[in-house]
C-alpha cells in the first residue's frame, strides 16, 4: 500500500486529469442512488477511501458526489442501470464498515450528476455542533414511508412535524401541517429546531428531510437532549415518493385487472388513498427537484406566475437559485432577468456563434470567467430579496449618475 502522502498526490492527479475523461453510458440508462452511514472512520484512512471510490466507481462509470468524513459516508450517485447491483454488491464486499447502508432510488431516471467527486469533510452535514457533546448513536425511531404515511394519517390532530430542509427546498414541496423554518442552512434549522420544541419533551416529535442523513443527526441531538419520543421518515422525502409511486402503479395495475368487473370500487380505493407530500422534492443535483404531486406551490420569482421550477442564473457569476417559468426563462436568456446578466449572456453567446461549434472550453459556458461570484450563499438561495434590492438600487439612481457595467453585475 502506498504511502498516505503519495495516495493523495494520485488522487488529485485522478480528479484533475482523467476521472471523467472517458465515454459514458447514454444519460437516460442511468439510475439516481443516495446513501449515508454514520460510523467512525480513522482520519489516516480517509484518503484511502478518496482514492479506491475514484479508481474503482470509475470502472463502473459511476458519477456523482460521495463526502466521506470521521463520521461515516454519505453519497448521492448516479450509476448504469446495467450495473447498479454491481455497485451494490462492490460495497458489500469490499467496504463491509458499511453495514447499514440503504441505497434509495430516485423518482426518475436519468443522469443527475456530470462527473465523479470524492471528497473529505470535516463533517457530513455541518451543524456546527460538536459531536462530543451529544451521542450520534442515540438514533430516532425510523418509520417506513408505508408506516410514516399510516401514522400520520391517523393522527386527529396536527402533530410536532418539522422539515429538516431549507427554506428553498420546502417552497416547492412538503408535508402537510408540517412546520418549515425560513432558514437557509441546517446549523440554523437545528437552531430553530430546539426552539420548536422547546417544552415538548414528552410529545411525539416528528421530522423529515431530503433523504434522511440530516434527521438522524438533529434526531441523535433531541434525544441525547431527553426527547423520549422522536420520529423520522427512513429514507426522507426521496423514500416517500418512491413509496407514493409504487402505490400508484400498484394501483394502475390493478384497474387493468379489475376494470371489467367493478370499476366503482376501484375508483374509491383511489379516492381514499392520498399523499400527504404535496408538491416536489428539491433535489441538489441538475434536476433541482422531482415531483410527487401534481401540486404547484411556489410562484416565478420574475412575474408572479404559478411555477415550482428551479434553475440558475445562466451568468454563473451570478447563479442566482430561482423559481422562472418557461416565459421568464425565454424572455430573459436563461438569467435572472437583471439588465447587466442579460446583457453578459447574450454578448458572450454573440462571441461563441463566431467559434467552431466542437471547440473546447466555451461549449455551454454562460459568464465569463475569473469573475468573482455576485452573491454570498445567503443572498443566492434568496432571490426575492436579491431583486428587491435590485429595484431600490435601480429607483435610488434614475434621477442621478447613470450606472456603470460594472455596478450594475453587483446587483
Amino acid at each position: 500500500m502506498p504511502p498516505v502522502a503519495d495516495l493523495t498526490k494520485h488522487t488529485l492527479r485522478l480528479m484533475r486529469e482523467y476521472v471523467q475523461r472517458t465515454p459514458h453510458p447514454p444519460s437516460q440508462d442511468y439510475t439516481t442512488l443516495s446513501f449515508y452511514q454514520f460510523r467512525p472512520i480513522a482520519q489516516e484512512d480517509l484518503v484511502k477511501l478518496q482514492y479506491y471510490f475514484l479508481t474503482d466507481l470509475r470502472q463502473m462509470d459511476v458519477v456523482g458526489r460521495i463526502y466521506v468524513s470521521t463520521e461515516g459516508i454519505n453519497a448521492q450517485i448516479s450509476c448504469p442501470k446495467d450495473r447498479v447491483d454491481e455497485f451494490k454488491k462492490y460495497y458489500a464486499k469490499h467496504w463491509p464498515i458499511f453495514d447499514k447502508i440503504r441505497f434509495n432510488p430516485a423518482m426518475t431516471e436519468g443522469k443527475a450528476f456530470k462527473k465523479l467527486h470524492v471528497r473529505v469533510r470535516t463533517q457530513l452535514v455541518s451543524d456546527g455542533i460538536d459531536n462530543s457533546t451529544f451521542d450520534l448513536n442515540n438514533e430516532p425511531t425510523y418509520l417506513t414511508p408505508e408506516e410514516w404515511h399510516k401514522e400520520l394519517s391517523s393522527l386527529s390532530e396536527p402533530p410536532v412535524l418539522i422539515d429538516m430542509r431549507n427554506h428553498y427546498e420546502s417552497a416547492i414541496g412538503h408535508f402537510e401541517h408540517s412546520i418549515r423554518p425560513d432558514v437557509t442552512t441546517f446549523r440554523e434549522n437545528v437552531d430553530a429546531m430546539l426552539e420548536i420544541c422547546q417544552g415538548k419533551e414528552e410529545k411525539d416529535i416528528y421530522m423529515y428531510c431530503t433523504g434522511g442523513i440530516r434527521c438522524t443527526r438533529s434526531g441523535a441531538l433531541l434525544k441525547s437532549k431527553g426527547f423520549n419520543s422522536v420520529k423520522m421518515l427512513q429514507g426522507g422525502v426521496t423514500a416517500y415518493g418512491q413509496f407514493i409511486q409504487d402505490r400508484r402503479e400498484n394501483m394502475t395495475a390493478a384497474a387493468t385487472v379489475d376494470k371489467d368487473e367493478d370499476s366503482g370500487s376501484l375508483a374509491t380505493n383511489n379516492e381514499e388513498f392520498r399523499s400527504i407530500y404535496r408538491g416536489k422534492n428539491f433535489t441538489f443535483d441538475k434536476r433541482l427537484g422531482e415531483p410527487i404531486t401534481e401540486d404547484v406551490l411556489a410562484n416565478c420569482h420574475t412575474c408572479g406566475s404559478p411555477c415550482d421550477e428551479y434553475c440558475n442564473c445562466s451568468n454563473t457569476a451570478c447563479n442566482l437559485l430561482m423559481i422562472s417559468c418557461p416565459s421568464c426563462q425565454a424572455k430573459h436568456e436563461g438569467t435572472c432577468g437583471s439588465d447587466s446578466c442579460v446583457e453578459m449572456v447574450r454578448e458572450l453567446n454573440a462571441k461563441q456563434e463566431q467559434i467552431k461549434k466542437d471547440y473546447p472550453g466555451l461549449i455551454g459556458m454562460k459568464a465569463r470567467l475569473g469573475i468573482k461570484p455576485l452573491h454570498e450563499h445567503r443572498l443566492r438561495v434568496r432571490p426575492s430579496t436579491v431583486m428587491e434590492m435590485r429595484k431600490k438600487s435601480s429607483s435610488s439612481n434614475t434621477s442621478g449618475r447613470s450606472v456603470s457595467h460594472k455596478d450594475r453585475a453587483r446587483l
